[in-house]
């Protein structure tokens, strides 16, 4: 009687669990994939997403993007205002009113003046360059955070792409494991094995089940990621997204090196900031030459001849009690420009440990995806083969059984795993070189099978 019991309530309990995995995958393994995919988008009809696509929103839509270009913008509008010479002086005086009358009519001299600083020769077209210079420092800053941006977005999307992944083939391993617990039933039912086995399906499909909310939860918070990095809804759904798989980098560790010192934009920032405090040690340096002032006029008497004014001033920069000033100045941009050339050297070294860094990652990951699909993937396959027939002629234990699918299905992951880190390590090099890799630098590999 005991034993019928236990019979029933562990087909109760395997009803449920298969129940439950029956409504997160769908009946046919080729599809759960793009069942994944399609459960967020479904409903707002949310089409393909490619990776091309993503990175041109992003580039376009990102918060942060439009407000370096607002600020872009107004760096612009800088190195004309230099090109102009300061507004002119109006003044109109009155002398000689006397004290015994408030008539400004009854006074002998009416002095009408106009007056013009003008700036030293060479001096506007040196603050124009300046001015100029900071726009191009800007325009850089802007060069900057969209390569950031990018590779915020591929590691994003491999991120999503590869936790789907996951999700589809622990789905895979649950109908898997349900069709294991329905043998152990059956096994139990005709006394060939004990109750430990069916017991063993059922915590194994359990313990399936919270690993798949990990992977879910690693997928959710790679889709807000990626929607806060295009601009949208953070929980706005994301539709089918396209294959991250290998890739094998053809390229040498001494061409990338050579491309990103030409063509980075955080070392051409760099060699800006030169150019930008040689431009300021130029008008700092330019002080020394003097400014000057002109002023005409019209002087009215009515009791007199009236008479033309003029007056002409110039600066001396050189006075004793003020040249100081100016060598501090000087010797302040001076140290100025040896700091942004320290400061360049400093980034071109960066970038190279950054190159090869990134170089080292994708050629080990390369390595161990290379490994696991041509190897180690099949052979557990072919093991978890061998030993679901043993199991079925009672040649092999299940424990032996949920092993060798526990080895299998942690192979899968590791797989992924490799292949998400080479896709990191893609997008850290082309930050590092501050362009795209081209198609020569690369040759994809077909993303082997993972269903069980």
């Amino acid at each position: 009687m005991w034993r019928r019991l236990s019979v029933l309530v562990l087909f109760g309990l395997l009803t449920v669990m298969n129940a439950h995995a029956a409504e997160s995958a769908p009946p046919d393994a080729a599809m759960r994939l793009a069942h994944v995919e399609q459960v967020e988008g479904q409903r707002h009809d949310e089409g393909p997403l490619t990776l091309r696509e993503a990175v041109a929103e992003a580039l376009s839509r990102n918060l942060d993007l439009i407000a370096l270009g607002r600020q872009l913008d107004t760096t612009r509008h800088r190195p004309a205002q230099e090109r102009f010479l300061p507004p002119p002086t109006l003044e109109a005086q009155i002398w000689q009113w006397p004290l015994d009358t408030l008539n400004p009519w009854h006074t002998n001299m009416y002095m009408l003046m106009v007056s013009q600083e003008v700036l030293g020769r060479g001096k506007r077209a040196l603050r124009t360059a300046l001015a100029e210079k900071d726009a191009t420092l800007a325009n850089f800053d802007v060069a900057v955070r969209a390569r950031q941006v990018v590779d915020e977005v591929k590691q994003s999307y491999t991120d999503l792409f590869i936790a789907r992944q996951a999700i589809a083939v622990y789905l895979a391993s649950i109908d898997l494991l349900r069709q294991f617990a329905d043998v152990s039933q059956v096994k139990y039912t005709t006394g060939r094995i004990s109750q430990q086995d069916v017991l063993k399906a059922v915590l194994e499909l359990s313990r399936t089940h919270d690993d798949l909310i990990t992977f879910q939860q690693q997928a959710d918070l790679a889709r807000v990621r990626l929607n806060v990095l295009l601009n949208r809804a953070p929980d706005a759904p994301i539709g089918p997204l396209t294959s991250a798989g290998e890739a094998i980098l053809t390229a040498s560790l001494a061409d990338l090196q050579r491309l990103a010192v030409e063509q980075q934009p955080e070392r051409r920032r760099a060699h800006a900031q030169v150019e930008q405090t040689e431009a300021q040690l130029a008008v700092t340096k330019s002080d020394y030459k003097p400014d000057f002032s002109v002023t005409g006029g019209y002087l009215l008497m009515p009791n007199q001849t009236d008479a033309w004014l003029g007056r002409i001033g110039i600066t001396w920069p050189r006075a004793p009690w003020s040249r100081g000033r100016i060598d501090a100045r000087v010797a302040e941009a001076t140290s100025a420009v040896e700091t942004a050339k320290a400061r360049e050297r400093v980034t071109e070294s960066l970038i190279r440990l950054a190159v090869q860094h990134a170089y080292v990652r994708v050629k080990a990951a390369e390595q161990r995806a290379a490994l696991l699909r041509t190897t180690i993937l099949p052979q557990s396959r072919q093991t978890l083969d061998v030993s679901r027939v043993a199991y079925q002629t009672d040649r092999v234990e299940f424990l032996a059984l949920l092993d060798n699918e526990r080895t299998l299905l942690d192979a899968q992951l590791e797989y992924f795993r490799a292949v998400s880190d080479q896709q990191q390590a893609l997008a850290d090099l082309e930050r590092a070189l501050g362009a795209d890799l081209s198609p020569a630098m690369t040759t994809p590999v077909v993303m082997s099978e993972v269903r069980p």
